[in-house]
């Protein structure tokens, strides 16, 4: 018996939050941008050239992703409860994933397990990411 097909990869570099959005205005047009562009961009970049691997999932998926962050100087807590705000992170992940071809849509995650960590020498800043399609019981 074959089990449901999944896919597991790393994006190193510090993981950067989907920000919100904002309204550009040039020659009577506007737009909406996102307000963390400079860094998102190059972000989500990284993660599609990780996520590009030769699959692409067109059918539900769950996703598990453990994201590692600099452990600031003066934080003394054990998890990093602070900013960037998790839904933030993975919905720059989706949008990634997406962009490499992994994901024909990111509407297509139906179940996630998302964790934010500090980073370790053995973890460094990123993002570890499994991608499995989902099973109906």
């Amino acid at each position: 018996m074959v089990g449901p097909v999944s896919v597991v990869f790393t994006v190193e570099g510090l993981p950067v939050p989907q920000g919100s959005k904002t309204i550009a205005k040039a020659g009577g047009k506007a737009w909406l941008r996102d307000s963390n562009a400079a860094r998102l961009k190059p972000w989500r970049a990284r993660v599609a050239a990780a996520a590009d691997v030769g699959q692409t999932f067109d059918v539900p998926v769950f996703v598990a992703a453990v994201f590692f962050l600099p452990r600031p100087k003066t934080v003394r807590r054990l998890l990093p409860s602070v900013k960037p705000d998790l839904d933030k992170l993975f919905r720059a992940l989706g949008d990634g994933m997406t962009d490499g071809g992994l994901l024909a849509d990111d509407s297509l995650i139906v179940s996630q397990w998302v964790h934010k960590r500090y980073e370790s020498a053995s973890n460094p800043a990123g993002v570890r990411v499994l991608v499995m399609e989902a099973e109906v019981e």
